[in-house]
């Protein structure tokens, strides 16, 4: 904590009764915290800047950054470190979010204490070798060496956004394979966003007086036979790999829509056809499934993991009707039902429709039928 003294004049007149008139007053302030910038607007990640960097701009995803920092936990120095990365993978490189979410706010040269909060550093896990416990908040003296802008979208060619979506999806590949399949995701989407021609977000834009010829130009990029066939190849991997990453990450729902996406651009595609099948199998809908593996042995009638599919949704759909059967059966057992059994009668006389000589039928003296009691 730390107190601050200030001799500050009013008017002269004072504030009667306590404040006479030309008075001279002290105070005493203490500072219980102090927060900096709030870089990921939940309080996780605060900036408090030491040295001002140069330029107007900040680093945006995809840019390529050269930072250092120095890492402490308490009064701990856990790591010492520079290292060169583009924003958004930082994960490829041990950078934990809450950096990442610090160098979007940085300018050029800055330096600045950054806090992070557990659940954007190493979380409830920590990290063994760098010997950071579970559930720790770290600060970092970070500094923003130096970075190269990433273009927009609108900024790149086609064959720019071709070479972007491949970079993309050789480095969601990588995720993948590590088992990293929320980043995979990510890369994967980035594909799409930069290749779908409705996705283009002109907020971003700066007016130009060349706007027009610019536009010119895109459109006759967009015609470009060879960048159509490339992207579409490109759309669909990115969907189909979508749904492969959000499978593993238990969400049907959404790895069937990414399906459906892309048998949009292509109706016959096999890895497609069979994840649309396996996100219906996920949300237990069996007979959807089975049409949707079917679909696949239209394609391909040898496709033996298809088939095995059927089989075994056929095998729950069974499964699940037996089931249904019992539950209702045992339903009805615990009720007790029966039939209700005829009432006789024995005082009843059977009418006889012989013909006597008051034309009456034959029955009880005087008999007359009873009304109903209310």
């Amino acid at each position: 904590k730390q107190w601050y003294q200030r001799r500050v004049a009013i008017t002269a007149g004072g504030s009667p009764p306590k404040i006479p008139p030309n008075s001279t007053l002290e105070f005493e302030v203490e500072m219980h915290d102090f927060f900096g910038d709030d870089c990921s607007d939940d309080g996780g990640v605060s900036k408090n800047t030491t040295k001002e960097g140069s330029g107007l701009s900040n680093p945006r995803e995809g840019s390529t950054v050269s930072v250092s920092w120095s890492m402490k936990h308490l009064d701990r120095d856990l790591e010492t470190r520079s290292v060169k990365f583009i924003l958004g993978d930082g994960a490829g490189e041990g950078v934990v979010p809450g950096v990442e979410k610090a160098l979007l706010k940085m300018k050029k040269g800055e330096s600045a204490n950054v806090t992070v909060k557990s659940p954007y550093a190493y979380g409830d896990v920590g990290d063994a070798k760098l010997a950071v416990p579970g559930g720790a908040d770290l600060v970092y003296n970070l500094t923003l060496e130096d970075f190269e802008q990433a273009k927009y979208k609108y900024e790149m060619s086609n064959a720019e956004k071709i070479e972007f979506a491949e970079k993309a999806k050789e480095l969601g590949t990588e995720y993948f394979k590590a088992g990293k399949f929320d980043l995979a995701l990510k890369k994967y989407k980035v594909i799409t966003e930069y290749l779908e021609p409705e996705a283009e977000d002109f907020d971003d834009m700066p007016d130009s007086d060349d706007e027009d010829k610019d536009g010119e130009a895109e459109k006759s990029e967009e015609k470009d036979p060879e960048h159509e066939r490339k992207s579409q190849l490109l759309q669909v991997a990115s969907y189909s790999n979508q749904a492969l990453c959000l499978l593993k990450l238990q969400d049907g729902i959404n790895a069937f829509k990414a399906c459906e996406s892309a048998l949009k651009l292509d109706p016959k595609n096999i890895k497609a056809l069979f994840r649309r099948g396996q996100s219906a199998e996920m949300s237990q809908e069996w007979e959807d499934a089975i049409g949707h593996f079917k679909a696949v042995l239209e394609e391909d009638p040898k496709n033996t993991a298809a088939a095995s599919k059927i089989k075994f949704c056929r095998n729950k759909v069974m499964s699940f009707k037996q089931a249904q059967k019992k539950k209702y059966a045992n339903m009805f057992e615990r009720t007790n039902f029966k039939e209700p059994e005829p009432i006789k009668d024995e005082n009843k006389v059977k009418p006889d429709f012989s013909d006597d000589e008051e034309g009456e039928a034959i029955g009880s003296d005087e008999e007359k039928p009873q009304e109903m009691e209310v």
